[in-house]
């Protein structure tokens, strides 16, 4: 029998439930893009709400190690990437020339003392002598008084024949030679006073022998460089009997007392940082894990290279040249203490996401 449709046939009634099912999967599908429109603009209220900034990088304070005198390295106790605490020894330069120029500067000093201690004592001498001299006058005058008393009174009794004139004459004369006495008296004192010694030039070459010794003992003890703060040696390509020089660095020392996080943000998310806010930092050393900071600052000037720089300023390139971009400023974020700081490497990458503060 021939069952082969006609196209006469009517059309069947749909199953029961399609049409519920195709309702449901519309509603289905609504919900689905309006729950992808709320979840967009819930990240797109959170991400200006909370700035993020994928190009950050850890940072810290590195300073170059330069020693204060010359000469060959005699030991160098550390290794590069070591951790050094603070007062610890890096290097030592061979201290001998310094320890010669020290003995030679207390010698001087000691010559210069001895020369002053002379003086002092040939000063005391003169000052006896001048004491000498003052009582040697003080007689005189003495002497001087009593002989114009004596005479005084013998004078006035020569006309009277009360006193004979021998007697008189005897007693002028006795003035007059103690008046010559006063005088002798009077120019040895003046002598004896100004032979007194004077011990200013020698006490200035004592204060120059006394500085010239503590440079020489300084100068010793800048022979053995310490680590001025506990931080690491990084980048140190030094051995022993290498030349140290004056002023010039001989190893890069990272501060470890204190970590920040430098990450980039459009000029546009900066009208929502403030320094105080908190931050969450990923950093790429540790995936997964995610720390705290707190906002120390804020950026005020960046430059370009090559096309415009300035001589200071943080340099941020720009991403394109063909199109205009709002450019990117480095806020930097001032990381807690508690991280382990084998996971805190100067120039590894950061994922920072600031949580601004209610205002």
């Amino acid at each position: 029998m021939n069952t082969s449709p006609t196209g006469l046939e009517k059309p069947r009634p749909d199953a029961p439930g399609a049409q519920h099912r195709a309702t449901m999967g519309k509603l289905v599908g609504w919900g689905a893009v309006a729950m992808a429109i709320i979840a967009a603009s819930a990240l797109a209220l959170w991400t200006e709400r909370h700035p993020r900034s994928d190009s950050g990088k850890i940072s810290a304070h590195v300073i170059g190690i330069a020693p204060r005198v010359s000469g060959p390295i005699r030991s160098l106790p550390v290794r590069d990437n070591q951790l050094v605490p603070a007062g610890g020894i890096l290097f030592e330069i061979d201290p001998e020339p310094y320890k010669l120029a020290a003995d030679v500067a207390r010698a001087n000093l000691e010559a210069v003392e001895g020369e002053l201690g002379n003086a002092r004592r040939a000063i005391e001498a003169q000052r006896l002598q001048v004491r000498a001299a003052a009582g040697s006058l003080v007689q005189a005058e003495t002497a001087l008084a009593e002989t114009t008393e004596t005479y005084n009174r013998l004078a006035p009794l020569l006309p009277k024949r009360y006193a004979s004139p021998e007697q008189v004459d005897t007693a002028r004369r006795a003035r007059e030679s103690a008046a010559a006495a006063v005088e002798v008296a009077r120019a040895e004192l003046a002598a004896a006073e100004s032979s007194v010694l004077d011990t200013s030039a020698i006490e200035a070459r004592q204060k120059a022998a006394l500085g010239a010794l503590a440079q020489a003992e300084l100068a010793v003890g800048d022979c053995t460089v310490r680590a001025p703060f506990e931080g690491r040696v990084a980048g140190m390509n030094l051995a022993e009997g290498a030349f140290a020089r004056t002023a010039m660095d001989v190893m890069t020392f990272i501060d470890a007392r204190q970590w920040y996080a430098v990450a980039e943000f459009r000029e546009s998310e900066l009208r929502g940082i403030r320094p105080g806010d908190r931050a969450r930092i990923e950093i790429m050393t540790a995936p997964g894990r995610v720390f705290e900071g707190e906002v120390e600052s804020l950026g005020w000037g960046v430059t370009d290279m090559p096309q415009d720089p300035f001589a200071g300023l943080p340099i941020v390139m720009k991403e394109l040249d063909w199109v205009r971009l709002s450019q990117r400023f480095p806020v930097t974020i001032r990381l807690e203490i508690n991280i382990p700081p084998d996971l805190l490497r100067v120039g590894a990458s950061t994922t920072t996401t600031i949580l601004p503060a209610r205002r």
